[in-house]
C-alpha cells in the first residue's frame, strides 16, 4: 500500500481506490499546484523484475502513456494523462480524477431499463468511443465499471484503458522469451476474437451492445442466454422491443466480428435512426403563430413533458427571426395596462427548494431520482437531468405518478426559467406560474402545456396584459410576442 507515500516529491497519496491482479489505483494530490487540486495515481507492477521483462514492460508503458496523452487531449470525456514515470522499479501513470459513480451503480441486476433509456445510454457511450476508434485504437474493457458518470455535467467518462494491464501480464517462457501471460478484457463483455488475443475496433462495439442488452433484460451477462449451436446470445425472449433496437443490437453482439458494426461511429449513425432525442430541456419561447406546434423535448422512462407555449426554441440555429413590432411586450416600456385583469389564484403553493448537497439519490439513464424509494416512480421527489446547453441541471420537486410529473409541482431549468403549479401526465395542466429569469411572468390557466384560460402576463417592465387565452395566444387581443429570453 502506498497511502502516504509521496511520489516524485510531489504526488502524495491520499487514500486506496481499488485494485486486482494488474496493480492498485489511488487518490492523490499535487503538493506542487496551489489548494493541492486531487488526481489519480495507478501502479502497474510486472511480475516479475527480470531485466527483459522491465524492458518490454518499459516499452508496453511508453505506448500506453502516448495513447492516453493523446486520446485524453481529444476529448473532455476521456481523462487527460498528467504524468507518467518509472520509480523504483515500478511504473506510474497520473490522470486527471473523474468524481462521479460508474455505471455500475445504474445497470443493476433486477432493474430493467425502457427501451428509449437504452437507446440514450449506447449513444452516450458510442459518443466518446467514437474519438477512440477514430484513432484506431482498442479500448479492450468496456464495460460499466470503466464508465463513470461525472457528477458535475452527468455526462460519461470512458476510463481504464485495458492495455495497460498487459505490463503486470509479462512473463518468461522457458527459452526466455518474454511473453503476455493474459487476456485482457473481462469476462461478458468479451467476444471470441478477443479471448483469442486477436482483438478489433468491434470488439468495443460487442461490449457495447452486451451493455445494452444488460440494462434491458436487468441480468449479468453471466446469466445470458446462448444458442450452443451458434454461439449467439438469446435475450429477446425475455423483454419486448422494437424490431430496429433489436436488430441493432443482435448486430453489435454478432458472434463474429466481420457481421458486427465495424465502428463505433457505424454503429452510432444506426442508433440515431432509432432515437427520439433531443431529450433534454431548452429555454422556451412563445409566440403567436399560424397555427401552433407541440415538440417533445423530454422523454425520460416514461416522463413526459410537453410546454408547446405557441413554439419552441430547440436550438440557436432553429430559431425563429422575430420582427420587433409596437405591441412587443418582450423588454418594453409601456405604461402599465389600465384593463381588468382576471383574478387568478394559484392552487400549488410556492415553497423554497431543498438543497442537493450531500442528499442521496438513485439513478436511471441520465435522470437522478431523491427522495423516491429505488424503482419507485410514483410519490413525492424530486428528479434532476443534466442540460448540457447551459452546463448546468433541469430539476423537478413534486408529485409523480406512473413516472410522470402529476399533482403539484416546480420545474426549474438550468438556464433560470422556472414553472411553479398543476401537472397533468406530463404537461403543465391547470394553474401554474411561469417565472422568466429576466423577471417576465405568465399566471394563468395552462392546457397541456398551452396557456389556455384566463391569465396575465407581466412584462419586466411592468407592462401587463390579460385576459382569456387559447392555445398560447390571447384571445381577442393583439399580435403580441412574448419571449423568456430576449432574441430582439
Amino acid at each position: 500500500m502506498l497511502t502516504g507515500k509521496v511520489l516524485r516529491n510531489r504526488y502524495r497519496i491520499l487514500q486506496f481506490l481499488g485494485g486486482g491482479a494488474f496493480g492498485e489505483t489511488y487518490l492523490a494530490e499535487d503538493l506542487d499546484l496551489p489548494n493541492h487540486p486531487k488526481f489519480v495515481v495507478k501502479q502497474l507492477k510486472p511480475k516479475i523484475s527480470q531485466a527483459e521483462v522491465l524492458q518490454v514492460a518499459r516499452r508496453l508503458f511508453e505506448n500506453e502513456a502516448r495513447y492516453l496523452y493523446q486520446l485524453g487531449n481529444l476529448s473532455p470525456q476521456i481523462p487527460k494523462l498528467l504524468a507518467h514515470f518509472e520509480e523504483n522499479g515500478e511504473f506510474y501513470l497520473v490522470q486527471e480524477f473523474v468524481d462521479g459513480d460508474d455505471l455500475s451503480a445504474e445497470i443493476i441486476p433486477g432493474k430493467k431499463w425502457s427501451e428509449q433509456a437504452v437507446i440514450l445510454l449506447l449513444q452516450e457511450i458510442l459518443e466518446v468511443l467514437v474519438i477512440v476508434h477514430q484513432q484506431n485504437i482498442i479500448h479492450r474493457d468496456i464495460k460499466p465499471k470503466n464508465l463513470m458518470r461525472r457528477k458535475e455535467d452527468g455526462k460519461i467518462v470512458l476510463i481504464d484503458f485495458g492495455a495497460v494491464k498487459e505490463v503486470k501480464g509479462l512473463g518468461v517462457d522457458t527459452q526466455g522469451q518474454v511473453t503476455s501471460t493474459i487476456v485482457i478484457g473481462s469476462n461478458g463483455y468479451m467476444p471470441n476474437e478477443q479471448a483469442n488475443s486477436k482483438p478489433k475496433l468491434a470488439s468495443d462495439i460487442y461490449a457495447v451492445g452486451i451493455i445494452g442488452i444488460q440494462a434491458l433484460l436487468g441480468k449479468l451477462p453471466q446469466e445470458f442466454q446462448e444458442d450452443p449451436k451458434t454461439g449467439e446470445i438469446i435475450w429477446q425472449t425475455e423483454v419486448n422491443v422494437s424490431k430496429k433496437l433489436a436488430n441493432i443490437l443482435n448486430k453489435m453482439v454478432n458472434y463474429h466480428f466481420s457481421q458486427r458494426y465495424q465502428s463505433a461511429d457505424e454503429a452510432l449513425q444506426a442508433l440515431k435512426s432509432v432515437s427520439s432525442k433531443p431529450l433534454s430541456f431548452l429555454p422556451f419561447t412563445v409566440q403567436k403563430l399560424g397555427s401552433t406546434k407541440k415538440i417533445l423535448i423530454y422523454s425520460c422512462l416514461g416522463v413526459i413533458v410537453f410546454i408547446s407555449l405557441g413554439s419552441i426554441l430547440i436550438n440557436s440555429a432553429n430559431r425563429p427571426k422575430a420582427v420587433p413590432s409596437n405591441n412587443t411586450l418582450n423588454n418594453v416600456d409601456i405604461n402599465i395596462s389600465t384593463q381588468t385583469l382576471p383574478d387568478v389564484k394559484l392552487v400549488c403553493p410556492e415553497t423554497t427548494l431543498p438543497s442537493l448537497d450531500n442528499k442521496k439519490y438513485w439513478v436511471v439513464g441520465r435522470t437522478r431520482y431523491y427522495d423516491l424509494p429505488e424503482n419507485k416512480f410514483t410519490g413525492k421527489g424530486i428528479l434532476t437531468l443534466p442540460n448540457n446547453q447551459y452546463k448546468g441541471w433541469d430539476r423537478y420537486d413534486g408529485e409523480i405518478k406512473n413516472n410522470k410529473f402529476n399533482g403539484c409541482g416546480t420545474y426549474t431549468f438550468a438556464n433560470g426559467n422556472s414553472y411553479v403549479g398543476q401537472f397533468e401526465n406530463g404537461f403543465y395542466q391547470g394553474k401554474g406560474k411561469l417565472v422568466c429569469k429576466n423577471g417576465q411572468e405568465f399566471i394563468g390557466n395552462f392546457r397541456k402545456g398551452f396557456f389556455d384560460g384566463e391569465g396575465i402576463f407581466i412584462s419586466n417592465k411592468g407592462l401587463r396584459k390579460g385576459g382569456v387565452w387559447e392555445d398560447g395566444k390571447l384571445k381577442g387581443g393583439e399580435n403580441i410576442t412574448v419571449s423568456c429570453d430576449a432574441i430582439y
